[in-house]
Formats: C-alpha cells, structure tokens, sequence
C-alpha cells in the first residue's frame, strides 16, 4: 500500500485542523452577536478565551451558590432543632405548672389531714410500675403507709422513709403488701365497703373485694378511700368502677377498678397522713 508523503500528511493534517475548527466555529455561532463587522480573530478569541473563562467563571458562581444554600439549609435545620426543643421544653414546664395549680385546688381539700407536697426524685425505668422515690422523709414528718396522691388521685403507699427522701410503692406494683380499704357509692345513696387487694395487669385495673356482696354496683362509680385501716384519711380518689365479676349464684363479689390518669407520669405528688391529735 503506497505511503502518503510528507508534504500529503501536512496537508491532511491542515484540512481536519480547519474542518474541526469549522464545526467549532459553527456550533458557537448561536452564542456570539451577529455582527459582520467581527474579525476572524474575535471569534477565535471568544471561542477559546472569553467563552470558557465566562463558562468557568458561572461554573464557579453556581458552585459558591450551591454551597452557600447548603450552609444556609444545615443553619435552618439547626434552628428547628432548637425551636422543637424548646417547644418540648415549654410543653413540659406547661405540664409541670398544670400538676402544681391542681395540687393547689386539691389541698383546699385536706385541711382535716397532714400533707406534705413533694418533688419525684426518681422513677427507674426498669421497675416503672413498681416504685418511685420522693423528696420528703422523717424531716418532714412521713411515715410508713401514708397515702401518696397526684393532683388526680391516689397513687402509691409510703414503702420506706430515709430522713429527706421515702419510696413510694405504686399502687399497681405486683408488689403491693399493704391492702387499701376503700368505699363505693351506690345509685340508692348508701355506700359499700371493700379493700383494694392488688393490680390485674391484663385488665389494667385495681382488684376490690367488696365486703357486702349483695350490692350493687354500677360501672363508673367513683372509689375513695374510706379512711379505715390505714395511715391516712377517707374520701382520697382511687378510681372509676370498670367491671364486676359475678359469683356462681350471680352475686357481684369483685369489682375492678381504673386508676387515675396520670398514673404513668408525674412529677408532683402530696403525702396525705392522718393528724397527730
């Protein structure tokens, strides 16, 4: 095959050189103004000078805006970040304030007994439903089998006393030694007794054994302590009647009852004691 020859290769050569600049030429047209007067010169200058650098120059400027709305978005994700924390923070003092001025409207109610209003110190998370550990001891008078009430109802008994702080055993523990006696008002304005004997976890409700088991008792009845039997007064709120459990001969011999709302979560509670006469 015969070889071309040198001065055939330079020839080449030139014609794709001008061909390729042609085409470059052509597709940059679109972007250059339509001026007859422009040299050949002006467009080799803005096809390989200003183009590129103008090019790079928005490349650059499109690459400090993106960063710039970036910084911008991590800064606003921040402070969303610190605006639902503070709307955590002052939901919960909300709370804490609500639990405080109820406290005050009950107390309004204990003026015939000792009680002692008290911070919750401790609550562990692997004996939630079992104790709670408050800041009130022997310095302030609290005694063994005091009830422990929030600002809705009865909650726990005192368990243990230190000389600043107690336990609280909960009234839905599965440890509860202590019975509550308790009394249940009936539709015909009498009342019946029972005793609060523990805690049905699958019911979520406290069991009462009623002493008179020809009464009856109808769902949503209110249960308060009756005051015997125990270190504490009569008329503190336990619960609402949810169910009763008939015997073999359809008399009611147990009811089971809901306790207060607020069960699982409180920072308050008043120690409520009999007065030392």
């Amino acid at each position: 095959m015969k070889r071309f020859t040198k001065l055939q290769r330079v020839l080449i050569s030139m014609i794709v050189v001008v061909i390729v600049f042609g085409c470059i030429m052509l597709g940059l047209r679109q972007n250059v103004m339509t001026n007859p007067g422009y040299s050949a010169w002006t467009y080799i200058k803005y096809g390989l000078i200003d183009y590129p650098m103008t090019s790079i120059g928005n490349a650059v400027s499109d690459l400090s805006n993106l960063w710039h709305v970036y910084d911008d978005n991590v800064y606003l994700n921040e402070q969303l970040a610190i605006q639902r924390s503070y709307q955590t923070m002052y939901q919960d003092e909300k709370n804490r304030n609500q639990e405080l001025t109820d406290m005050l409207d009950m107390q309004g109610q204990l003026e015939d007994a000792m009680h002692v209003n008290c911070t919750v110190l401790e609550r562990p998370v692997q004996s939630w439903d079992e104790t709670v550990t408050i800041s009130a001891g022997k310095n302030k008078g609290i005694e063994e089998n005091m009830l422990v009430s929030t600002s809705q109802g009865a909650v726990g008994l005192i368990e243990h006393v230190e000389t600043a702080t107690s336990t609280v055993r909960l009234l839905v523990s599965s440890k509860l030694h202590n019975n509550i006696a308790v009394e249940i008002p009936l539709d015909d304005g009498t009342s019946v007794e029972g005793v609060l004997q523990g805690y049905d976890t699958s019911r979520k409700a406290y069991i009462v054994n009623l002493f008179d088991h020809d009464a009856s008792v109808t769902n949503g009845a209110q249960v308060a302590t009756s005051g015997k039997g125990g270190n504490y007064p009569g008329g503190i709120y336990i619960g609402t009647v949810t169910d009763t459990v008939m015997n073999d001969d359809a008399i009611i011999s147990t009811i089971y009852v809901r306790p207060v709302a607020n069960m699982q979560s409180f920072n308050y509670v008043t120690v409520i004691g009999n007065k030392k006469s």
